[in-house]
């Protein structure tokens, strides 16, 4: 029943194996961080805690009238 088109089409299109090791150059944190960066991730942050702390302030030490 087979024709054979399968081992032609296994032939035309072969199973790409990419080994994981391929890919050791690339790294989730870069080693060295740009200046831009450097400010965002410091920036960022203290944006947020800041809103954070005011969200708490106006809810919780805010005098009700």
């Amino acid at each position: 029943m087979d024709n054979g088109a399968y081992e032609k089409y296994r032939q035309e299109h072969p199973v790409v194996n990419t080994l994981l090791s391929t890919y050791d150059h690339i790294t989730m944190f870069p080693e060295q961080l740009t200046n831009e960066e450097i400010v965002l991730l410091v920036t960022l942050p203290l944006i947020a805690l800041y809103a954070v702390g005011k969200l708490i302030y106006t809810h919780f030490f805010k005098k009700k009238e």
